[in-house]
């Protein structure tokens, strides 16, 4: 039997980042073949290049064994390829049967009676019903979710690609999806699913391919293979080793620090406007001189735990202590004041000032201080001088201390970032992904500082995807899957395979 969709040799670079490496993948009629692989390993790329958003450096694309050539989505569709995203493409304030025809051809000249038909009919056939004239403002996320199937379904897609269809959904609302593939299947539709869930991974598939690093790993007939070789396949084989990093000698004798908890999270939840749980019946505890990992897929709820922490979203439910305080409804500029310091994910959009000079981006959390200050002026040569003694300490390079940050290496960002943070005093550092693009000489830089910082009392939460990062820093892990912590251990008992079927949802 012939592929419906066959790829061969599919190679795509971007700046510095080999996304997909020479991918051969083919995907049969009324399959289901899933995707599997860490954030980075080249999934959305590869789905992209399908649906025409991306065009590959090199490689084929056949479908039903003709060559394929995408330029754009638009081309996709019309070759019956559908792609629904993540992160939904809709328009809040049109009803469903608006954002359903949007973008389909000559779209102003359908009858709306006859839209409405269709669109009824391909809800009861697939198990998507809907109320055409409903806002979808006013809609769940679940049923959001049926309007891009619907979308895709009524441009007569035959092919579906599902980017982790299931990763705001309810448990009820997973199920509901499960049912509809089943009926797309018998329908003949063929579906390419990318889940990090390894319960539906095994469950729904026909065939799973495992993508590291850009590249095939393994493709694997649902019968041939367990949730433990997934796992192994999916994060490689552990090479932690004991790391070399040196710090100086702390201030601070580490018993001292040993009961003093400065962050603890009681049954914390927080949901989302939408009414779904972002986090439920969260525990934790962060001590002083410790630093603990959170390890998790994107997307499980460490965004949502960090803004909590951080104070840019309160808790519905349960408690957040600080220091031994309840901080119900503390704001970020209380918590900054109290000792909390954060380097963000995303440090070009939330960490920087991009068209502040270097030695203004370290006194973001300090302009009141009064060591800068006359009359309420700021002393700019006092600030030039701090400027250029930080660059000096936390090896920032620049052509001076009135360098724009946004003219800066990522590496060096994030340098003036942890040094703004630590050069004040701190209780508590949250860390996400702190490290990200880095190269190995700034990555080994920033591990040392926040190594000396635990060494000298700082209570650290580090939020990345990289295990082997958490593993070589982290004192106690915890792990977060669907806004719940799953699973908890000290660094002498993790296992990279055991954290792996933890982060999708298995049980170790």
């Amino acid at each position: 039997m012939k592929p419906v969709l066959e790829l061969q040799k599919i190679h795509k670079e971007f700046p510095g980042i080999v996304a997909n490496d020479q991918i051969d993948l083919t995907l049969n009629r009324g399959e289901v073949h899933t995707i599997l692989g860490e954030n980075g390993a080249g999934k959305s790329t590869l789905m992209n290049i399908i649906s025409g958003l991306y065009v590959p450096d090199s490689g084929s694309i056949f479908l039903e064994g003709k060559p394929l050539f995408l330029k754009n989505p638009a081309q996709a569709i019309a070759h019956g390829v559908g792609m629904v995203h993540q992160h939904f493409m809709l328009i809040p304030n049109h009803s469903v049967s608006e954002n359903i025809i949007l973008g389909t051809p000559q779209a102003f000249r359908l009858k709306k009676s006859k839209v409405r038909q269709q669109i009824k009919e391909l809800g009861t056939r697939y198990g998507l019903v809907l109320n055409p004239d409903l806002r979808v403002q006013d809609l769940s996320v679940g049923e959001q979710q049926k309007v891009e199937i619907l979308k895709v379904l009524f441009r007569g897609a035959k092919i579906l690609i599902l980017d982790e269809p299931t990763a705001v959904l309810t448990p009820q609302e997973s199920e509901a999806l499960y049912k509809i593939l089943h009926q797309m299947k018998k329908d003949g539709h063929s579906i390419l699913f990318i889940s990090h869930k390894m319960k539906e991974v095994i469950e729904l598939s026909d065939r799973i391919t495992v993508l590291r690093h850009g590249k095939v790993k393994a493709t694997r007939n649902r019968g041939e293979t367990n949730p433990s070789e997934l796992a192994r396949l999916m994060m490689g084989e552990s090479t932690i080793q004991t790391p070399e990093i040196k710090t100086k000698a702390s201030k601070v004798s580490s018993d001292q620090f040993q009961n003093n908890t400065i962050v603890r999270l009681k049954n914390a939840g927080l949901r989302h406007e939408l009414g779904h749980w972002l986090l439920q019946n969260i525990n934790m505890e962060i001590r002083a001189g410790q630093i603990v990992g959170l390890a998790g897929v994107a997307g499980s709820g460490q965004a949502s735990l960090a803004e909590v922490l951080v104070g840019l979203r309160n808790l519905d439910t349960g408690e957040y202590q600080f220091a031994g305080e309840e901080q119900k409804g503390a704001s970020v500029s209380e918590l900054i004041h109290k000792g909390v310091g954060y380097i963000p994910e995303d440090r070009k959009r939330y960490g920087i000032a991009p068209h502040l000079g270097v030695a203004e981006n370290f006194l973001l959390r300090d302009l009141h201080n009064h060591q800068f200050q006359s009359r309420g002026w700021l002393q700019r040569d006092k600030v030039a001088a701090f400027g250029r003694e930080r660059m000096r300490a936390f090896d920032v390079r620049a052509a001076s201390e009135k360098t724009p940050v946004g003219q800066l290496s990522g590496g060096n960002m994030q340098k003036v970032i942890l040094a703004r943070e630590t050069s004040r005093p701190l209780k508590f550092l949250l860390a996400a992904q702190p490290v990200r693009g880095l190269d190995i000489h700034a990555t080994a830089f920033l591990q040392n500082q926040l190594l000396q910082a635990r060494a000298d009392g700082l209570a650290i939460l580090l939020i990345s995807e990289d295990l082997e990062e958490l593993l070589l820093m982290s004192d106690y892990l915890y792990v977060i899957c669907r806004g719940s912590i799953v699973g908890e251990m000290s660094k002498e008992d993790a296992e990279i395979e055991k954290i792996g079927l933890l982060m999708t949802g298995e049980r170790a």
